[in-house]
């Protein structure tokens, strides 16, 4: 004997696998009693406030997308250093030595540039994450890209001035101060890192240090 089951002790994400699977053309009147009880639950206040806050649980779930974009932006990053490397070699001399500055700020620029235009880099395209403003949720400024990068920026630059007191092929004459402190910035921008990731597990946004420095976050659109 064929008995429809009662719909009404179903939770809503049940209804719905069950309205996605089920043959509306052989079962007509059990898809009408499924969309009837799927009705019925979205317009329940306890109902409509837990989708509320799944919703807003996904639309800041963004970890592991923010990882693979990273990957991904490290590819393009990756091509751009081979390109500079290549023009770098051919030009020789002085050309050669401005693209390797050029090279190693690359990605800041690339990064502010983009997220002050689009709110996302290449890999936050591809992966539909994009950066917006804390509060407003609107488009970020050109502060707030740049204060998101703020930390390896100056990271940056602090490795582009210690390179100037690297004597060239005398790698045997390098100073202990600056080994020991291309050492420190070294394990300085991994701490950094490990913080960011850590921030970013532990709050219910998703943000990273850098956001709350920023006033950023990070959706998924």
């Amino acid at each position: 004997m064929d008995s429809s089951p009662n719909y009404n002790n179903y939770t809503l994400d049940e209804l719905l696998d069950v309205q996605n699977h089920i043959d509306s053309e052989q079962y007509p009147e059990r898809a009408k009693e499924i969309k009837l009880a799927i009705s019925n639950k979205a317009s329940d206040p306890a109902t409509k406030a837990e989708m509320e806050r799944q919703q807003e649980l996904d639309k800041y779930s963004t970890f592991g997308p923010r990882f693979w974009a990273s990957i991904i932006d490290g590819i393009v990053i990756s091509v751009l250093s081979a390109i500079l490397a290549y023009l770098g070699t051919q030009a020789g001399g002085g050309i050669q030595a401005t693209l390797g500055y050029i090279d190693t700020m690359q990605f800041a620029v690339y990064s502010i540039a983009l997220h002050t235009l689009y709110g996302q880099t290449l890999g936050k395209m591809a992966l539909d994450v994009k950066v917006v403003d804390h509060l407003s949720e609107k488009g970020i400024s050109f502060k707030q890209a740049f204060l998101r990068d703020c930390v390896p920026v100056v990271m940056l630059i602090l490795l582009l001035i210690a390179s100037l007191f690297l004597p060239v092929n005398q790698v045997g004459e390098t100073p202990d101060w600056l080994i020991y402190a291309m050492m420190v910035f070294g394990i300085s921008y991994f701490l950094w890192h490990l913080l960011e990731i850590i921030t970013m597990l532990f709050n219910d946004k998703n943000r990273a240090m850098h956001d709350f420095i920023a006033g950023t976050v990070v959706i998924r659109t």
